[in-house]
């Protein structure tokens, strides 16, 4: 899925205090990682590679996140 021009991600809430995740947008962007893979951006600095359905958020991460990971939904092209 390394192709998708965007994604929507869950952003999980912090373990423990109860906080619902959240959704984010992201969109593949220029940059790659050393190994080759997209970078995909959100707001506030978002950065996440996506390996099939799963979002790997890159450092660094979000404020107030707490797992590195998220599933990722593929956007549609309209």
């Amino acid at each position: 899925m390394d192709g998708a021009h965007g994604y929507r991600i869950t952003v999980p809430g912090r373990p423990g205090g109860h906080a619902p995740q959240a959704m984010a947008v992201v969109y593949r962007s220029a940059e790659t990682t050393d190994e080759g893979l997209a970078v995909y951006l959100g707001e506030d600095g978002l950065r996440v590679t996506v390996h099939g359905t799963v979002a790997c958020f890159l450092e660094p991460y979000p404020p107030g996140l707490c797992h590195p990971y998220g599933y990722a939904y593929p956007l549609t092209a309209s």
